[in-house]
């Protein structure tokens, strides 16, 4: 994550939000100074050496920071954890994911891993057979007494109502088989002894091994530099893999399908009263230390956006496919962006995530869900199965964005598709022209009748082939959302498609600040490059005035940019030429950097807010309050305490649209 300014004090203030005062101040100087020793960050913060381990434990205990231990001479420097201190505004979504795609149980670990960071097994089972004796505890007084049991209130001796406590884990078994799924999911890893070493250091420890095992003569020539490469991809590979170690573990268990097939549903709790059933799930080391796998989670957050893009452009029932198609595709995928050193080979910009057939997708779609909804009734003579069933190898070359209409009313010109473009052309016009004859109205005057009722049983098909039209459908949107890469297999290019949905984000931005004439100036520049301001006027087929207010209101946004190209060796302005451009990474970049901003602000103007109703909120902590605020508090505190949530809400609220934003033009 590139740090700005307003990147590093949003990081701080997440950290204070959740974890408080004393590891936000230390973080933020970590930030502000770089990798620090602890004598260093007495000097820097003026604080105790002893706050000091309270703070650096803190965020150690979270994985908010990395530290190195120097061999020579055994001191301990610090660096901040940038990107997991930003998760921390992701933790309502992960849940919330955890608990649609999982289990309520599941969603319930994994608050209480977030709640307690880096966690033994053995302690987290302390953890919950605690809350699991108070529960039954809780029970045999309700059976005792009644639906609800007595309480004195400990503060004016008051009887209050005390309901019976909800846990989602009812005992251990259930607790190892959730913490299984999880695993097995990669949305919680190991912790190994690499883990909180910055990707600096740990590329440092593996090129001083690989130099002193193979080479020890050291690199020399081209061959031999390439090779070494080769070898410390490998070592990153290894220490990367090492936070896998349980989940080999659990794949190498023979009832490892049964128990996947438990997950999906079978014998599983859905809030009922029944609980997951705990055979079949090998018990795990108590002493094995556990975490939140951030990437993971990424990845699965991308899914369901993925899932809220098409069902927004196309419908619901495609998006499910779309969604189980994603899930399959995925389930092998540690990571949204991959790292250059050791995913991608060079020349290359993506390595393949690979295929799933119609077969896989059918056999993991639920029975009940009605793939005839959401399709065409078009009659097979209608429809150019040449033109549909094409299939392409390999992935696309070029951006597959599609530039709109360079003069307002003009249809624009689509890309030629790789493979077979001239022929099916001609082709598909000519479908086009006998879907228009055919869609029109035909009856005598009384009653309308459409030709398309008349394709009766002939245009009806099997689930097979419904699910393969709704795929066929996904192929064929504007945005490539999948690729048929196969016969009946299809997979996903994530790398220009994530392209694309990053440039349609941006030009609805553009839109919204400089109206339609400025984001069709960008289209412009996108699709012919750099132009000086009369080629694009002439271009544009814009008044000059026009142009330059435009344009100089959009590099002042951060949308476009400007470049002096000199005529000569002499750097004389007046003989230079002024081209402007385009760079979508750079306007991404100064959009996310004012999304922070804007998160900043908002969190500021809360803090602003909760010092304002300082002396409400003290009253509603108070044990006799807390849960019964509309019966205890008088009408003009209660009040000033709704509006204080209601505003509360909304600022979150906004922050989650603007991490939306960043998660799309950053993260995914």
């Amino acid at each position: 994550m590139l740090v700005t300014q307003n990147g590093a004090e949003l990081c701080a203030l997440l950290i204070d939000e959740i974890y408080g005062e004393l590891p936000s101040r230390i973080f933020a100087v970590l930030l502000n100074r770089g990798r620090s020793s602890l004598p260093q960050l007495v000097q820097y913060t003026s604080m105790s050496p002893r706050q000091l381990r309270h703070g650096l434990a803190v965020l150690n205990q979270h994985s908010l920071l990395y530290f190195d231990v120097n061999s020579d001479n055994g001191m301990t420097v610090y660096e901040p954890n940038t990107d997991n201190a930003y998760n921390l505004a992701r933790i309502g979504k992960v849940l919330e994911m955890v608990d649609t795609s999982l289990s309520p149980s599941a969603k319930d670990v994994m608050q209480s891993l977030l709640l307690s960071g880096q966690t033994r097994i053995s302690d987290l089972v302390a953890a919950y057979q605690s809350k699991i004796d108070h529960a039954s505890n809780v029970a045999k007084l309700v059976k005792d007494e009644g639906d609800d049991w007595p309480e004195l209130n400990g503060t004016n001796g008051d009887v209050q109502v005390v309901k019976m406590p909800d846990t989602s884990i009812n005992s251990a078994g259930q607790l190892n088989s959730v913490l299984c799924r999880l695993v097995e999911a990669e949305l919680v890893e190991v912790i190994h002894k690499k883990t909180f070493l910055s990707p600096q250091d740990i590329l440092r420890d593996v090129e001083k091994e690989t130099l002193d095992k193979y080479f020890l003569a050291g690199v020399k020539g081209g061959k031999g530099k390439i090779e070494f490469q080769e070898k410390v991809a490998d070592g990153l590979r290894k220490v990367r893999d090492e936070s896998k170690s349980l989940k080999r573990k659990l794949e190498q268990n023979g009832t490892a399908a049964k128990r996947r097939k438990l997950f999906s549903g079978v014998g599983m709790s859905n809030g009922n009263g029944t609980h997951e059933e705990e055979s079949g799930d090998p018990g795990l080391d108590p002493k094995q230390v556990i975490r939140i796998n951030w990437e993971k989670c990424l990845v699965e957050l991308r899914n369901r956006r993925l899932y809220q893009f098409v069902a927004d452009m196309i419908g619901e029932n495609t998006a499910y496919v779309y969604a189980v198609l994603l899930k399959l595709l995925t389930k092998r995928l540690a990571r949204c962006r991959l790292d250059p050193t050791i995913d991608i080979k060079e020349g290359e910009e993506d390595i393949g995530v690979g295929f799933v057939t119609t077969d896989e997708i059918l056999d993991n779609l639920k029975t009940g869900i009605d793939l005839s909804l959401g399709l065409g009734k078009a009659t097979k003579d209608k429809i150019s199965s040449k033109a549909a069933e094409v299939i392409h190898e390999h992935p696309p070359k070029k951006k597959l964005f599609i530039a709109e209409a360079e003069v307002d009313g003009d249809a624009s010109a689509d890309e030629e598709d790789e493979e077979g473009s001239g022929s099916e052309s001609g082709e598909s016009d000519a479908e086009y022209e006998v879907r228009g004859r055919s869609s029109a109205p035909v009856g005598n005057g009384t009653k309308v009748k459409f030709a398309d009722a008349a394709a009766g049983k002939e245009q009806r098909l099997d689930r097979p082939g419904q699910l393969r039209q709704h795929l066929l459908l996904l192929a064929e949107s504007t945005q490539h959302f999948v690729r048929h890469c196969g016969p009946d297999e299809w997979t996903v290019d994530f790398v220009p498609l994530m392209h694309t949905l990053c440039e349609a984000e941006l030009d609805s931005v553009i839109e919204q600040r400089s109206g339609k004439p400025g984001l069709r100036l960008v289209r412009l520049l996108r699709d012919k490059g750099k132009l000086d301001e009369k080629s694009l006027q002439n271009v544009a087929l814009m008044r000059k005035a026009e142009v330059q207010q435009k344009m100089l209101e959009m590099q002042t946004a951060g949308f476009v940019h400007i470049q002096e190209v000199p005529r000569d060796n002499k750097a004389d302005v007046k003989k230079s030429f002024f081209l402007w451009f385009c760079d979508i990474e750079k306007s991404a970049t100064h959009l996310v950097d004012t999304s922070y901003r804007t998160m900043v602000r908002c969190l500021q103007i809360l803090e602003v807010i909760r010092q304002q109703e300082k002396d409400v909120l003290m009253l509603t902590k108070r044990t006799d309050v807390k849960g019964r605020e509309k019966d205890v508090m008088r009408k003009e505190y209660y009040d000033r305490y709704s509006r204080f949530r209601e505003n509360e809400k909304k600022l979150f609220a906004q922050v989650m649209r603007l991490d939306d934003f960043v998660s799309l033009l950053r993260d995914f």
